[in-house]
């Protein structure tokens, strides 16, 4: 499953790396899990990241757990062991786990040096907690889910913030909402709305999707990721 190996401080992480087809030095980007770990919509993820010519890592970031926890959003009981196993995660371990993936592709041969992140569901907090803690050149947060907790810290953001929220996630109401923009808007982070979309409308195939938002959340990602990254 895995075909990449980050060392953090407390030993090495597993990951699941895609390339571009270009020759030339590309931009790197870390896709942050959902908190099913890195499953097929994951990679797949990474995968189309790669298809826009990115260097896309997918970290095992429960690896501190147990390591290869696979789950699947449309397999019953697979969302209550999720949020079981979400909720034995150290966030703050997972953060500095974040940042030695940047660090990580930052010395990879074939990168630019440029890093972004893209994170899901848990991985759009951890997009966020990586502007604020982390040295990735830009971060984006697709559904991010929790990201008001830790709104103390947003003076100390660092780069560039997009969010993507569908506009009836449960986990983003309207008042969380109301809470991120007055918080991160006079930072100048970017936030978008998706009207009459819930969570995870980005899981390409999943009973979730919602391809039309999906692929307008991406465009303007990849827009994005050419101001902020230099991609092509």
């Amino acid at each position: 499953m895995f075909n990449a190996s980050i060392k953090t401080d407390a030993g090495e992480m597993g990951g699941y790396i895609a390339r571009p087809k270009g020759a030339g030095p590309a931009p790197a980007v870390v896709i942050l899990m959902e908190v099913f770990g890195v499953n097929r919509f994951i990679r797949r993820i990474a995968d189309h990241w790669a298809e826009q010519g990115l260097i896309a890592l997918a970290p095992d970031l429960y690896w501190r757990i147990r390591p290869g926890i696979e789950l699947d959003p449309e397999t019953d009981g697979h969302r209550d062991q999720a949020l079981k196993t979400r909720g034995g995660m150290n966030v703050d371990l997972a953060a500095q786990d974040v940042e030695a993936c940047v660090r990580h592709l930052r010395a990879l041969d074939g990168c630019s040096g440029k890093i972004g992140t893209s994170g899901y569901c848990l991985g759009g907090l951890l997009a966020y907690l990586s502007g604020v803690r982390g040295t990735a050149d830009a971060n984006v947060s697709y559904y991010g889910v929790g990201i008001e907790g830790y709104l103390k810290e947003a003076e100390a953001l660092g780069a560039p913030l997009l969010l993507h929220i569908g506009g009836t996630d449960a986990w983003t109401p309207a008042p969380v909402r109301r809470a991120l923009d007055a918080a991160l808007a006079p930072l100048g982070a970017e936030a978008h709305i998706y009207e009459g979309v819930g969570h995870a409308f980005a899981r390409e195939g999943a009973s979730a999707d919602v391809p039309a938002a999906r692929a307008l959340a991406n465009d303007r990602t990849k827009a994005f990721f050419q101001r902020t990254l230099g991609l092509d």
